[in-house]
């Protein structure tokens, strides 16, 4: 998110930001409820925004715009309560774009035959969601239950190198009635490890949006360092702010470990097909009280997952209950839990990493 396009912002606040004038902390994603064709076109000027600043040439911006359209168009005349997230990916959020089509109902009774390209009930231009697959080669996944369907589809620039977030789902919305979010998060790869943070900032807008960017400022300045540092580095840096809570793992891939420190109600499990492990945090706040600096560490299970969330999503989620979300790419599974584990009345935020023993 850009502070200088940041509607209502205090001009008093001093906001965290990166030197290319963004706020600290992962993209904010954008979410446009599709209920009815004449919200396809918000869909797509989003769509187009993410697409200019993620410097996308004219032809990946004509796929994007025909992803977006096929896709907005389905939510609008089959779905119900259906909502299109778009996000930038890549490294500072300049190397590409995602959309994710979420719905809760009623499902495609016949995936495979709407897979095939061509194929469409909706009379759409580009012809179904066989053409988003083809118009997003290698960076398309979906999962269609009773519940719902999730849709995703990305499109990278030619100009840049992907990296690692490509084994990433992220969403990361403020409550309704705010353009500046909370909550803030921020994913490093290396070969060997992965560090995830996800911060809370105490409340909703501007004032909390500065604690947990500081927060992520903290982390992105110290570099390779264990969680419990800088969860104490963190806690100093946030005594001018209202205080957050926050979660820090660190995943080493050498040990099959997982390390973390947090404080406050970011929950953070590992899940793998078969089971989903809660890992413990401390109660505090940090910036203000933290009863004990504490690491936790637990074993990293082969083809895992990392799952970390802010209270806007309800903590009473189970894997087991969307057969295949556990094998798909990891937006699928962050959409899933946004869908049908988000309170409504807070900020929103969930990162979901998987396993990658080779990240390049």
């Amino acid at each position: 998110m850009r502070a200088g396009g940041v509607a209502g912002a205090d001009p008093e606040i001093d906001l965290p930001m990166t030197p290319d004038g963004e706020l600290a902390g992962g993209p904010v994603n954008t979410a446009i409820p599709v209920a009815d064709a004449s919200q396809i076109g918000e869909a797509r000027r989003a769509a187009r925004v993410a697409g200019d600043r993620a410097g996308l040439s004219s032809d990946e911006l004509g796929r994007l715009g025909l992803i977006v359209t096929e896709a907005a168009t389905n939510l609008a005349r089959h779905a119900t309560d259906g909502v299109m997230i778009v996000r930038n990916v890549g490294t500072g959020g300049s190397a590409g774009v995602e959309v994710l089509a979420i719905d809760r109902g009623p499902g495609i009774a016949d995936l495979a035959r709407a897979m095939e390209d061509g194929y469409s009930t909706a009379g759409t231009p580009g012809k179904g969601l066989g053409a988003i697959r083809r118009l997003a080669p290698g960076a398309f996944d979906i999962i269609s239950t009773s519940q719902g369907t999730v849709m995703m589809a990305r499109v990278r620039s030619s100009r840049e190198p992907v990296n690692g977030e490509a084994d990433a789902g992220v969403i990361c919305i403020p409550i309704t009635g705010e353009t500046m979010c909370g909550d803030a998060w921020h994913i490093d790869w290396t070969r060997d490890r992965t560090l995830v943070v996800v911060v809370d900032g105490l409340g909703h807008g501007p004032e909390a949006a500065v604690a947990a960017s500081t927060a992520i400022r903290v982390i992105q300045e110290r570099g390779d360092t264990m969680p419990g540092a800088l969860l104490q580095a963190v806690h100093n840096a946030l005594r001018p702010t209202r205080g957050a809570a926050i979660s820090i793992a660190r995943v080493d891939r050498r040990t099959r470990m997982v390390t973390l420190a947090g404080v406050g109600n970011v929950a953070a499990s590992i899940c793998d097909t078969t089971h989903t492990r809660q890992m413990a945090t401390l109660g505090g706040i940090a910036g203000h009280q933290i009863a004990s600096m504490r690491e936790f560490e637990y074993p990293w299970p082969e083809q895992g997952y990392l799952v970390m969330h802010s209270d806007g999503i309800s903590g009473r989620w189970r894997t087991d209950a969307y057969p295949g979300v556990m094998t798909g790419d990891p937006a699928l599974l962050a959409a899933v839990l946004f869908r049908d584990f988000g309170r409504g009345r807070d900020d929103t935020t969930v990162v979901v990493v998987r396993d990658r023993p080779n990240p390049v």
